[in-house]
């Protein structure tokens, strides 16, 4: 496979505070937690995440930003140089993604309702901007964010201090508990959101080990959640 780049390298990531570490990790289910909780007082739905999402996908990359900077680092340098070879690496990983995504969602299910989940006759109206937003404009900004925050930055700097297999399940538990403020529902729907993205934050933790690059997984983080999030938001739009 490719060979680690300079900002995942264990000589600098071994080297960062765990304070820094654990700030940046903090700020994006901090605030995804509070968009949640102010659109439910302001009653509105939940699925207006799927576009004010993008606000906190751009804050989460200045933070990385700065965290870089103070490492003598750049953001770009924790994505790497541009690869072609990343896009048939990234549609790779869409499927073994997606493949995982299923599986973890049925395990989630298992788990907390011992089958499929409750069947949900609400069905909420979906302005047709909300639904571009999260076709055409989050997928994207979500891949991204994430990716250089969970797997690009945080999880080979604990590595460096923590383990590998530690950081790994570490940074998988927060990635997790991010979606809290996607499901505020029962706390079933939320256990299950929680678990659901607790087991893929492993399999694309697992996979940024064996790729050693952010931009294959970033592209298959993409794809999914225009499978995912995209599309089904944009059909209840134009429904």
């Amino acid at each position: 496979m490719t060979a680690t780049s300079p900002a995942t390298s264990p000589a600098s990531t071994a080297k960062t505070p765990l304070l820094r570490i654990a700030g940046v990790l903090s700020l994006r289910p901090v605030l995804i937690l509070a968009m949640g909780l102010g659109l439910l007082a302001a009653n509105f739905s939940l699925m207006y995440t799927n576009a004010l999402i993008v606000v906190i996908d751009v804050i989460t990359l200045f933070t990385l930003a700065a965290a870089m900077k103070a490492e003598g680092s750049s953001l770009g340098a924790l994505f790497g140089r541009w690869r072609w070879i990343d896009l048939a690496w990234g549609a790779l990983m869409l499927v073994i993604v997606t493949v995982g995504f299923f599986m973890s969602n049925y395990a989630a299910n298992l788990i907390v309702y011992g089958g499929a989940p409750p069947f949900s006759t609400d069905v909420p109206v979906v302005p047709l901007w909300l639904g571009l937003v999260a076709l055409i404009i989050a997928p994207a900004t979500i891949a991204f964010a994430e990716e250089a925050l969970y797997r690009g930055y945080a999880q080979p700097r604990l590595a460096g201090r923590i383990g590998t297999a530690l950081s790994l399940i570490i940074v998988a538990v927060i990635f997790g508990v991010q979606h809290i403020g996607f499901a505020l529902g029962t706390f079933e729907d939320v256990l299950a959101k929680v678990l659901t993205t607790f087991f893929a934050g492993l399999i694309l933790g697992a996979l940024m080990l064996w790729m050693k690059r952010i931009m294959p997984l970033a592209l298959a983080h993409w794809g999914l959640d225009i499978l995912f999030l995209g599309l089904p938001t944009f059909y209840l739009a134009i429904a």
